[in-house]
């Protein structure tokens, strides 16, 4: 078991890391994280695009199969709900 003496020291360490973490993080706020997340969005397109899938077709699949469970929820909407479920159910199993 550690013993008093121990765990201050090394509390005393830890407060004197996040110091120098919160100092560099006041310095240089998050330009990179932009560009990170720029430079990744890039790539997931040119992956993309190397394996010919069109962004602008997903997105309009995307609009189009809002568009029919709209549909199909205003004529059907217990299967509409059965079909939310089952989906939410598929993809929490699937996390988890």
């Amino acid at each position: 078991m550690a013993t008093k003496a121990e765990l201050e020291a090394e509390l005393e360490k830890l407060r004197k890391r996040n110091a120098t973490l919160e100092v560099r993080v006041n310095q240089d706020p998050a330009p990179k994280e932009r560009d990170e997340h720029t430079k990744s969005s890039d790539k997931i397109r040119k992956l993309l695009e190397e394996h010919g899938i069109d962004l602008s077709q997903a997105q309009a699949l995307g609009e189009d199969v809002v568009e029919e469970f709209g549909r199909l929820q205003k004529e059907y909407p217990i299967t509409a709900l059965l079909i939310a479920f089952s989906l939410g159910y598929v993809v929490g199993r699937a996390q988890g």
